[in-house]
């Protein structure tokens, strides 16, 4: 009885290499900071593209997911990053807290003062699970991006950033869950 023929493989074989996101030029800080800040409005063409630019990049990708769906949560309670006006921290502080320090001495981080978003935010971490852990997830991806977002940007790109939706959101969050005290 004669044997099978083996089946004939038409597709080539692709070289394993450098995957195809290690070839893309790296995001620049100024898209960055932009896609932090997320679009303005549907017309906001250059907030979109520096969006889609930073969601390429895995890292900056779960930063820009995580925070979406913390500001979409804080949006049902009626708390927009626009209507928070922050105190100002200083960029050194900010360097401070991506080498690692806590508590007291970056205190000024959580320079976010509304009582009434303070109050909505702190009892639906209490009472809202879902909330709570997306919020959680939301502050270790900031964390872990501004560390390396915080190496090679100057201060007044620092500056920039703590302006953004973003870091408004992970200032009322890291304030509500006690990272500052």
């Amino acid at each position: 009885m004669p044997k099978a023929a083996a089946p004939v493989d038409d597709q080539p074989r692709l070289a394993l290499g450098t995957p195809a996101e290690d070839l893309k030029p790296p995001v620049s800080v100024a898209d960055f900071i932009r896609a932090m800040q997320f679009p303005d409005n549907a017309e906001d063409k250059e907030g979109f593209r520096a969006l889609r630019r930073a969601l390429e990049d895995r890292t900056m990708a779960k930063l820009l997911r995580a925070a979406q769906d913390v500001l979409n949560l804080l949006a049902q309670d009626g708390i927009y990053m626009d209507d928070l006006k922050p105190d100002r921290a200083r960029p050194e502080l900010w360097r401070r807290f991506a080498k690692g320090e806590r508590g007291r001495e970056i205190a000024a981080l959580g320079g976010v003062r509304d009582r009434s978003s303070l109050a909505l935010t702190s009892g639906r971490m209490r009472a809202d699970t879902i909330f709570r852990d997306a919020a959680h997830h939301f502050l270790r991806q900031f964390d872990r991006t501004f560390t390396e977002f915080e190496q090679n940007a100057s201060d007044e790109e620092v500056a920039e950033l703590a302006e953004t939706r973003t870091a408004r959101a992970f200032m009322l969050l890291g304030r509500v869950t006690g990272t500052f005290d």
